[in-house]
């Protein structure tokens, strides 16, 4: 084993979370809390261990953050880790945004400790509530939630079992099924449900720092380490995924810029600016590009395009702005593709490495 894993609980996650605490490895925690809807999670930093065994795990694992928000989107408006010790937990994405806001001296990066998840992909909040509502499904009576790359399994408070096809009513971000970095080596520990059979509770987690494996042994986690056939089963589940997502990849993004017109597809923007609520790599206070809109000085196809260039050598994927477009313009075709363009030709990835500059600042 390249790292070592081990089967666990959602008490012993929040053990773990209570730990950190404690043990005063981090100031706050980064939970949520639901806000009118079971998969509607808005961020709340969390200083008393007890408030711990509210944390939303499964929720966040399948829907992510409400709306425009995000983990890494919370560090950057809160700024919380400049002067505090964090934890976080997050996305593979979110833990790219970290990367480059710290150095942009937006998070500190040494102030963090970070859990990641190593899933599927998250379903849009968009999704939900419409098809819940068709379906007669009350979303106050789910228990807890399994995504699996082919459907939304929901255990019911009283025991029902209810499976949701993914497909065009509900589905994972679009950005999520061509993702191919599910997992950050940066992260402490990652965390996810690969090999979950769905009538289990339980989790996998992977120690991959110093500190976290000091942490497995001072939680006495030794008799949880999965076997070797488990482990094999769950890497190989991992890899299954990572060669879809590329397939999907290829394909979608070919077809993307194989379209002479794929740029008149913009000319739909709204100028709402959700894009840049959305973006955890946007830091400006004020938007100059949203302003100048709003001034009508700046058309609308102007500003989506100056966006593109603006922040396109710094974009991880995240995929909110597309997940949050009013207009479903297909903004992460156009940031996917600048991405595996920089990759190809100036070996640049935003995100991976903490030493990497930011392209357009990487001129000899």
């Amino acid at each position: 084993m390249d790292y070592q894993r081990y089967l666990i609980t959602k008490t012993d996650f929040q053990g773990l979370l209570k730990h950190l605490l404690k043990e005063k490895i981090v100031d706050k925690i980064l939970s949520g809390e639901e806000k009118r809807k079971h998969f509607a999670i808005i961020p709340k930093y969390v200083t008393d261990p007890a408030q711990i065994d509210e944390f939303p795990l499964s929720q966040l694992l399948v829907y992510g953050y409400s709306r425009t928000d995000s983990a890494s989107n919370t560090l950057l408006h809160t700024k919380e880790s400049l002067n505090n010790k964090i934890g976080v937990i997050g996305r593979a994405c979110d833990v790219r945004a970290m990367v480059e806001l710290d150095k942009k001296m937006q998070v500190n990066l040494e102030n963090l400790f970070i859990v990641s998840f190593h899933d599927v992909g998250y379903i849009p909040n968009k999704y939900l509530t419409k098809y819940f509502k068709k379906n007669n499904i009350d979303d106050a009576n789910i228990a807890h939630e399994w995504l699996t790359p082919s459907e939304l399994i929901l255990k019911m408070k009283k025991g029902k079992t209810v499976k949701i096809p993914l497909g065009k009513d509900v589905n994972i971000a679009v950005n999520c099924s061509r993702c191919i970095q599910k997992s950050h080596p940066l992260a402490d520990f990652l965390i996810g449900t690969y090999t979950i059979f769905e009538k289990s509770e339980d989790y996998i987690i992977t120690a991959q720092s110093a500190r976290a494996k000091t942490i497995v042994d001072k939680l006495k986690w030794q008799d949880k380490l999965i076997d070797e056939k488990l482990n094999k089963q769950y890497e190989k589940e991992a890899d299954e995924i990572i060669i879809n997502c590329t397939t999907k990849r290829e394909k979608e993004l070919s077809e993307f810029l194989s379209n002479e017109d794929r740029f008149s597809l913009f000319v739909k923007c709204t100028g709402c600016g959700m894009c840049v609520k959305s973006c955890p790599v946007c830091f400006c206070t004020v938007c100059n590009l949203l302003e100048q809109v709003k001034a009508k000085t700046m058309d609308k196809v102007s500003f989506v395009m100056t966006r593109f260039s603006h922040v396109g050598d710094t974009c991880v994927e995240c995929g909110r702005c597309e997940s949050n477009c009013p207009v479903n313009l297909p903004l992460t075709s156009v940031f996917q593709s600048l991405r595996d363009k920089f990759k190809k030709e100036r070996g640049y990835e935003s995100g991976v490495s903490k030493t990497h500059k930011v392209l357009h600042l990487d001129v000899k």
